[in-house]
């Protein structure tokens, strides 16, 4: 391989478009790039994906030498997953800790696998492997398994497993963890602040049990870890004592080390895009990757590409630093059987995708995992019967839609995502024609607003709330006598809540996470495995 060829094997890139533009094609057949990230950007249908994705892989083939791309997607299942209509949505990955089941955790992973499969993706930047011990974290959340350490790994390690196995190469993230956030790197760098002691019992854990069944890449987290790195306000993705002498030296590590996305403003309020990558890449991180963050347009990552080859061929980088991560991620890519890669009849690859028996065993996950917290008022099942008030802030309209599969005659109003004053006596004056009201609310603890909405609707009335994002909101409204919590507005988990509020299945799911003050974690019981 020439030196050009091996630095575009270190770039995963972003694109614009639903279709193999010229752009994409220069990427791949001029800059000789390792792999392409599939955003919402380039979707449209599942056949323009599959034949995008198709028509990339064979302009790679047409390179000497002939290495097929990475093809990686977010596919962590909701709220960020990255298949068009006709995929199976499954639910969140809070929402499988709250099974606390391994076989739904490998059941999800092998579906996810094989439909990822059948559109020509390879690589899923999934799972996520923070504990989320924080209620105000703005970018985990739900897309961690739970708040437990224990739960997390055997929960990830299992999914990790399930992809490889299914021929997907699975990736751990956010070391060293970004559970314990209040700050999203998205926006500006977060700092962790907890000692060594407690970063090995909770934040690393994961990420040791996910090196334990063989992960084959860790992504790497725009977080600053003062007990880890000394050096002030540096990034791990940056560090070299985090990548190098934790991951690789300590924790033994010797797979892919990606980073997130390197236009990301925990990075970029720093440090210019193509200065971050050379960074990145001189701490340690193989594989360099893109998204289309604001600010940061296609063309930028061949500036970044450029900077790093004339460093390689300058010798500043050395070409057995350089050999070492293209080593690597070839390997990767036979051990996975990318290097065998042929192109396949579509319509015969998409009939994998959205079947019957997907979506039934989605459902059955999503119904291990509502979880009823409390029912002091006695107000479940519901009845048809019953005159049904259902509110929901914006986004929240699945939980009115799977209700009124049950009982036709519920009444539906939605509020805003921060509830107006009008909106709050217009709610309790259409109560008062209601037998209940079941109420949605949205991540309340950051819209104190919903909460109040709630409180003023249980002053008079009999209400049952609903968390159908996140499952903190009870601590927002802590005297309401029916809660329960979905871990987000997938369909199959509105679908499943319907049919236990109905009484048509029991709850079955447990808290993954704690209420501080007022339930723990595992809450309400152990369900029998």
């Amino acid at each position: 391989m020439t030196t050009k060829q091996k630095v575009g094997q270190l770039f995963a890139v972003y694109f614009d478009g639903s279709y193999f533009s010229p752009a994409l094609e220069q990427m791949i057949t001029e800059y000789y790039i390792g792999g392409i990230i599939i955003f919402p950007r380039n979707l449209t249908s599942l056949m323009d994906l599959a034949r995008l994705i198709s028509d990339a892989q064979q302009a790679a083939m047409t390179n000497d030498p002939a290495i097929p791309l990475l093809v990686a997607a977010d596919q962590e299942g909701w709220p960020i997953w990255r298949l068009p209509p006709g995929a199976t949505i499954f639910l969140s990955n809070m929402a499988v800790g709250a099974t606390n089941s391994v076989e739904d955790a490998r059941l999800m992973a092998s579906i996810m696998a094989t439909e990822m499969r059948a559109m020509g993706i390879n690589m899923n930047l999934a799972p996520v492997m923070d504990v989320n011990s924080n209620p105000a974290n703005p970018v985990i959340g739900i897309r961690s398994f739970g708040s437990s350490p224990d739960l997390v790994s055997r929960l990830g390690a299992a999914m990790i497993d399930t992809y490889q196995s299914n021929g997907i190469i699975a990736t751990a993230k956010h070391f060293p963890g970004h559970g314990d956030t209040s700050m999203d790197s998205h926006l500006d760098l977060p700092l962790i602040e907890h000692d060594r002691a407690r970063l090995e019992a909770v934040e690393l854990l994961p990420f040791q049990a996910a090196i334990s069944v063989g992960v084959d890449c860790i992504m790497t987290a725009h977080i600053h870890v003062a007990a880890l790195d000394p050096e002030p306000d540096r990034p791990a993705t940056l560090s070299p004592v985090i990548l190098e002498g934790l991951l690789r030296k300590q924790m033994g590590f010797q797979g892919l080390i990606a980073t997130d996305s390197l236009g990301m403003q925990g990075i970029t309020n720093q440090y210019d895009l193509p200065t971050a990558t050379v960074l990145a890449f001189q701490a340690g991180a193989d594989l360099l990757l893109f998204g289309p963050d604001p600010g940061h347009p296609p063309s930028e990552q061949r500036v970044a590409y450029e900077k790093l080859l004339n460093l390689v061929e300058r010798g500043t980088i050395s070409m057995t630093r350089l050999d070492d991560s293209v080593r690597r991620i070839l390997l990767t890519k036979a051990r996975r059987g990318l290097m065998d890669w042929q192109p396949e009849p579509l319509d015969q690859s998409l009939g994998r995708l959205g079947t019957p028996d997907h979506k039934a065993a989605a459902q059955e996950v999503a119904l291990d995992s509502i979880t009823l917290v409390r029912d002091d008022g006695g107000l479940l099942p519901l009845s048809s019967q019953e005159s049904i008030l259902v509110i929901y802030p914006r986004g929240g309209a699945t939980l009115g839609e799977a209700i009124l599969e049950h009982a036709p005659h519920a009444t539906l109003f939605e509020v805003s995502e921060i509830p107006t004053l009008y909106e709050v006596i217009q709610a309790t004056d259409r109560a008062k024609h209601a037998d209940v009201v079941v109420v949605g609310t949205r991540n309340a603890l950051q819209r104190p607003e919903q909460a109040h909405l709630v409180d003023t609707l249980q002053q008079e009335h009999p209400v049952i709330a609903v968390a159908l994002d996140g499952p903190y909101d009870l601590l927002s409204y802590p005297e309401v006598s029916a809660y329960l919590a979905t871990y987000g507005r997938a369909p199959v988990s509105m679908e499943a809540l319907a049919l236990v509020l109905f009484g048509l299945e029991a709850p079955r799911g447990r808290l993954p996470v704690e209420l501080p003050a007022l339930y723990p974690a595992g809450h309400p019981s152990e369900r029998g495995e």
